[in-house]
């Protein structure tokens, strides 16, 4: 779907209270601990990583942030994070489109590779990004899987993504190769774990 008025645009200090007022309603929406200080603070944002924005008729529908991978330990490497759509613009795909503006801008600043997790618990969206099945709602929504970005992302089939060891989520990692000579080697926040792409007992992964 595409919304009247509808742009993507990166983050700079003019959007400061739209973005703010997004993460309130983002907050009351469920996305609570996505949006910690700590985990996003617009005064202290990395100058060598971007926010971008959805917007629709002035206000901030959806953010992403593409964060250089420090988590990882590899920080010439872009995360995909900090996602959030609101309620009434769901079927808005803003996810994808942020993705495609992420993705040249981080080729444009020299990284050689990005990354998109999911828990592997949603497996319709796990589905979708292994390019397994595509939505029921027409050609409008399935143009973004067919968009060669988006069918460049690949699964990581030999490790899972773990933010913290306090955590029991566990994602699958879907790699989108900048540079396709570069080698991933995450030293942080992953388990090595040989899968197909699906896992119902994250038990045998996290012990």
């Amino acid at each position: 779907m595409i919304f009247e008025s509808e742009k993507i645009t990166q983050y700079n200090h003019d959007w400061y209270q739209a973005v703010d007022d997004f993460i309130h309603t983002a907050c009351e929406e469920g996305s609570a601990g996505t949006y910690t200080k700590q985990k996003l603070d617009l005064d202290n944002l990395d100058p060598l990583s971007s926010l971008w924005l959805s917007v629709v008729n002035n206000t901030v529908v959806s953010i992403s942030y593409a964060q250089r991978s420090f988590i990882t330990g590899t920080p010439e490497s872009i995360r995909k994070c900090r996602y959030h759509i609101l309620k009434n613009y769901r079927r808005g795909r803003f996810g994808f489109k942020m993705m495609k503006h992420q993705i040249a801008w981080a080729k444009s600043n020299g990284f050689k590779h990005y990354y998109w997790t999911h828990d592997v618990k949603d497996h319709a969206i796990n589905q979708l990004f292994q390019h397994k099945k595509t939505y029921s709602l027409g050609d409008n929504d399935n143009q973004y899987f067919r968009d060669p970005d988006f069918l460049k992302l690949t699964l990581e089939k030999q490790m899972v993504f773990r933010d913290t060891p306090k955590s029991d989520m566990i994602q699958f990692v879907y790699s989108y190769y900048i540079d396709p000579a570069y080698k991933w080697q995450p030293t942080k926040s992953v388990i090595n774990f040989s899968h197909q792409g699906r896992i119902d007992d994250v038990s045998k992964v996290i012990g």
